[in-house]
């Protein structure tokens, strides 16, 4: 009686019963989702319209559906040593001052990324490309800092920039407000939650804003940021929001509450792009009765919240 054996190099078949295919489900786990994702594109500066030179001088992020976010490049020393008196940095900073023009009014009117065009052939956009990330903020902020070259090397600080989104700006007076307006604080904020849901001709909508009195409405919304788009995109947000509620509710008090980025914690530029979106749209907003407010730190701005609110009580 002769044994017959499998051949040596046949491949070995592992099979699982329905025991072990349940105990490998219960080990799975979902791979999460990223909290932003979309397309994402460089800006493209070619200082020679006759010279194929191009330069990597900004970045761009959108996710489907919302605004651009991007960052441009503001310091132009790296091109003064490349191109010395044949470029100056003059012409580089006019360039790049005309392509936030055209991205800032990109913001305003939601444009997507493919409709974008400058009317110069000295900027351009690259094809878009998949991107993700924790949000806006932090993924054109990474992909600035991995792709634009021309961009000057900063030291990190001791004390290194943290934002504050709006969520944990409305947390941080609230706690402020709380102890202002001790039992009046109720008749300030109706609900700790971000935003509220109206029902209009039948249809809820809703709308981001977190302070409502009997006869004023208001929101608190984080400036705290290191881009100024985002703190445009925000105030654009806001003010929209108060706009539509105020003319809902026929309401003539609208306030509009910002809390700002810590200036120590932010160069000096960043900064001063801020105060400057901030200024243009409060000059804007208060022709339409709105009163703005912008202060770095919470207890303060929770002071002006009380004082403004009071008599509407």
């Amino acid at each position: 009686m002769s044994n017959t054996q499998a051949p040596a190099d046949r491949p070995s078949i592992i099979t699982f019963g329905d025991g072990n295919s349940e105990h490998l489900s219960r080990l799975a786990t979902s791979t999460p989702k990223p909290a932003f994702s979309g397309a994402w594109t460089t800006v493209e500066l070619q200082p020679d319209v006759f010279v194929p030179q191009r330069f990597t001088v900004g970045v761009v992020v959108q996710s489907p559906g919302d605004r651009i976010h991007f960052k441009l490049l503001d310091d132009f020393k790296k091109f003064e040593c490349l191109y010395h008196d044949q470029f100056p940095q003059k012409s580089v900073r006019e360039l790049l001052a005309y392509a936030e023009e055209a991205l800032r009014h990109a913001v305003q009117s939601k444009t997507d990324i493919p409709e974008i065009v400058f009317g110069t052939h000295c900027l351009t956009l690259a094809l878009p490309s998949y991107t993700s990330g924790d949000d806006r903020e932090s993924t054109v902020e990474r992909l600035f800092h991995e792709i634009v070259v021309m961009a000057p090397s900063v030291k990190r600080k001791v004390n290194e920039f943290e934002f504050i989104d709006t969520p944990m700006a409305r947390q941080l007076v609230n706690q402020k407000l709380k102890e202002i307006a001790k039992m009046d604080f109720e008749k300030i904020v109706p609900s700790e939650g971000q935003g509220l849901l109206i029902d209009y001709e039948g249809i809820k909508h809703f709308l981001d804003l977190n302070i409502l009195t009997a006869g004023a409405c208001g929101s608190v919304t984080s400036a705290a940021y290191k881009s100024a788009q985002t703190v445009e995109i925000n105030l654009l947000k806001s003010s929209r929001d108060l706009t539509t509620y105020s003319r809902v509710n026929k309401m003539d008090n609208i306030g509009l509450f910002l809390l700002l980025p810590k200036a120590d914690l932010m160069e000096p530029k960043e900064y001063k792009k801020i105060e400057e979106i901030i200024e243009e749209h409060e000059w804007k907003l208060e022709r339409d009765g709105f009163r703005v407010v912008s202060m770095a730190a919470p207890s303060e701005l929770a002071q002006e919240i009380f004082d403004w609110a009071q008599p509407t009580i």
